[in-house]
C-alpha cells in the first residue's frame, strides 16, 4: 500500500512539472507572438483590389497583403502610384491613379463586392475611413455623373480569372 502511495505523490509531482513548464512555454510563445504583431503592425490580411481605367482595361491585384486594421487607402496606395488630397470633415478625395486623374466629368470612386446580392455595393465613405478585412475585394473606378453607376462586371467569375492578374 505504501508503494502505491509513492507512485501516485510521484506521479502526481511529475504532472504538476509538466504543467509549471508547459505554462512557462506558453507564456514565452504568447509573449514573442505579440511582440511580432507589434513589430509588424498587425494580422496579415489578404484582399483583392482592382483598378478599372474606364477604357476597357481593368487591372486585379489579387492576395494583396494587408495587416489588420489597415485603411483601403493605405492598402490602394501599396499597389498603386496615387495622387490625393485631404478634405476637412470628408476624408482623403483620390486625385489620380497611376497618373489617370479626375477632369470636369470623371473620378475614382471605389465599390466593394458584395456576395449576398452578387454585385458591387458602393460606400459612401472615404477611402481613409474604411478598415479592409480579410477576403474582401475592391474596385477603384474611373466613371462620370451621379450617384455612379455600379461597374460593368464583364463576364468575370468570383475571382475574376479572365483578368490580368497581378500579385503584390
Amino acid at each position: 500500500m505504501v508503494s502505491l502511495k509513492n507512485k501516485w505523490v510521484s506521479f502526481s509531482m511529475l504532472f504538476a512539472l509538466w504543467g509549471v513548464i508547459a505554462s512557462f512555454f506558453a507564456g514565452y510563445y504568447w509573449l514573442q507572438y505579440t511582440d511580432v504583431l507589434n513589430r509588424i503592425g498587425g494580422v496579415p490580411i489578404y484582399i483583392n483590389v482592382g483598378v478599372d481605367y474606364a477604357n476597357n482595361t481593368r487591372i486585379w491585384h489579387n492576395t494583396t497583403k494587408a495587416l489588420s486594421g489597415m485603411t483601403l487607402f493605405g492598402v490602394t496606395r501599396n499597389i498603386a502610384s496615387v495622387d490625393y488630397s485631404t478634405l476637412a470633415g470628408f476624408g482623403v478625395y483620390i486625385e489620380s491613379i497611376n497618373g489617370l486623374g479626375y477632369n470636369a466629368t470623371h473620378g475614382w470612386v471605389w465599390w466593394k463586392w458584395d456576395d449576398n446580392v452578387s454585385g458591387w455595393t458602393r460606400i459612401d465613405i472615404s477611402s481613409n475611413a474604411y478598415a479592409v478585412a480579410d477576403n474582401e475585394t475592391f474596385l477603384w473606378y474611373y466613371e462620370s455623373g451621379w450617384p455612379p453607376p455600379p461597374p460593368h462586371l464583364k463576364a468575370e467569375s468570383r475571382f475574376f480569372s479572365n483578368i490580368k492578374y497581378l500579385t503584390s
